[in-house]
């Protein structure tokens, strides 16, 4: 008896450990192709217009007196409002903040008020943003010098043209890896590992600004053959 269950225990560990060979085995083959790959960089880029604008229009009204400073501030967004108004946009886009002011009490100031007001334009129409702001001489006939304008050109929906230049940028890259693939006498295999890419949203040129250049860089590796 004591013979025959060394026998089943000698049996059973000996299977044990061809099993935990073979498991090994296929652990090391699987690693070994992981071991095998090509990491490579895609790239996508896209020129496209945008469709929204914010134009931010600041001024400054000095006064030494209270009762001048509040009308003309209230002449000076009047005035401003009727130019844009005129341009082509409509009340809905336009916005009016409410009005920084201060006293200098230094002795030798010349205004002893002091306001900055800041208005804004938020709209689809960016061709006419463009034109508008390059026609404001009129405002400074009337005495209202803008300073610290700038406009914001921005695409609204950036996901509707991702997953295609994502696509494309994974096509481009898998091209890189054939092309080493074949110089070093392999074949591409599978993605191991790929991230969804990063996105970078920069002008066209300093001249068009509402037209911007569109990067997407993703980084995929392959497994080689």
């Amino acid at each position: 008896m004591k013979k025959d269950k060394k026998i089943i225990i000698t049996g059973v560990v000996a299977g044990a450990l061809i099993v935990c060979a073979l498991v090994f085995l296929v652990a090391a083959k699987g690693f070994s192709k992981q071991g095998k790959y090509v990491e490579v960089k895609g790239l996508s880029e896209r020129i496209v217009k945008a469709d929204r604008a914010i134009w931010s229009i600041n001024f400054e009204v000095k006064s030494n007196d209270s009762t001048d400073l509040f009308n003309q501030i209230k002449g000076s967004v009047a005035d401003v409002t009727t130019f844009l108004k005129q341009s082509g946009f409509e009340d809905s886009e336009i916005s009016t903040a409410p009005v920084s002011t201060y006293q200098d009490t230094y002795q030798g100031s010349q205004y002893r008020y002091n306001a900055r007001v800041s208005m804004s334009v938020y709209t689809d129409k960016v061709d006419l943003v463009r034109s508008a702001s390059q026609n404001t001489l009129s405002l400074i006939e009337k005495g209202i010098v803008m300073n610290d304008n700038y406009i914001s050109f921005e695409i609204s929906d950036i996901n509707n043209i991702k997953p295609e230049m994502l696509a494309e940028a994974i096509q481009n890259a898998r091209v890189s890896a054939e092309q080493f693939a074949h110089d070093s006498g392999s074949g591409v295999g599978d993605i191991s590992r790929a991230n969804q890419g990063v996105i970078d949203i920069t002008d066209k040129d300093p001249g068009s600004p509402e037209f911007k250049k569109i990067r997407l860089v993703t980084t995929v590796r392959y497994l080689l053959n």
